[in-house]
């Protein structure tokens, strides 16, 4: 979960599933006003203390308090239901051929919410490396079912996120199935939406690492280099090491010139 969420989008919050004591960690530090200061773990002892509040001053601080962390959970109810549908709907919508379903994500409203997107992007990744051309079109749909999202129910900011890791997708299945010039105005799409998103970095490392993947099957190896080490370290920075020891440089050729290996480790 983001702990810098602002009080204003608490209702409309959907992220991952989280814990009571993930909510309750949550709901401290944005009472505190700082998602960097530490806030005690006797809230009423700090208001009185440090703040002199009066007795009806904390009950009022619980009021609020208590109907944050109760929109919280709520909000994480709504996701779990919007999952559900998703699987529901994507049912349905399988049972027609590609076409068809792309004419039913762009007209029927009840598809444009925040799960069957997600699940979208979810297929297009898993049967990107089988099935490239299938791939393509989930993330198409994807696409389609973000650009249709209530800004004001999600957010416009987490909206931008939500078509960045939608054109990710596209991009990267573009790129395996050969359509080098769509994947990189795929890519180019996803860093304008980027810049309009709430800056998270799990979404510019992804990005980049699809960009590296297509750079290298151009044969661009200079330019991937950068795009690379920028991926390196913002993963780093969440924790993630999945690109430790990985690089790229020109493969060496042959005699007859031929390439021996695209690159020095597959980069995902």
């Amino acid at each position: 979960m983001d702990e810098r969420t602002p009080p204003e989008e608490w209702n409309s919050f959907l992220g991952p599933a989280l814990s009571r004591e993930d909510v309750r960690k949550a709901v401290r530090r944005m009472l505190a006003g700082s998602p960097t200061r530490p806030f005690p773990q006797d809230h009423r002892h700090w208001f009185h203390t440090v703040s002199g509040a009066a007795d009806g001053d904390i009950c009022r601080y619980d009021t609020a308090f208590r109907g944050a962390e109760r929109r919280l959970v709520e909000a994480q109810e709504h996701t779990k239901r919007e999952r559900q549908l998703a699987g529901a709907q994507w049912a349905a919508l399988g049972s027609h051929p590609p076409a068809r379903r792309l004419v039913m994500v762009l007209n029927d409203e009840r598809l444009h919410h925040w799960g069957l997107y997600d699940l979208l992007v979810e297929k297009s990744r898993e049967t990107a490396g089988d099935d490239p051309s299938a791939a393509v079109h989930l993330a198409v749909l994807a696409l389609a079912v973000a650009e249709r999202l209530d800004p004001h129910l999600y957010g416009a900011a987490r909206v931008a996120d939500f078509k960045t890791s939608a054109l990710v997708a596209l991009g990267d299945a573009r790129r395996l199935a050969g359509d080098f010039a769509g994947a990189r105005l795929a890519f180019s799409q996803a860093r304008v939406n980027l810049e309009m998103g709430t800056g998270d970095l799990l979404e510019e490392a992804s990005l980049l690492g699809a960009l590296v993947s297509l750079l290298c099957d151009l044969g661009e190896y200079e330019k991937a280099a950068e795009p690379l080490e920028r991926a390196h370290a913002l993963y780093r920075r969440l924790g993630d090491f999945r690109l430790e020891g990985v690089s790229v440089s020109r493969p060496p050729e042959d005699e007859t010139g031929e390439v021996k290996d695209q690159q020095d480790q597959q980069i995902g």
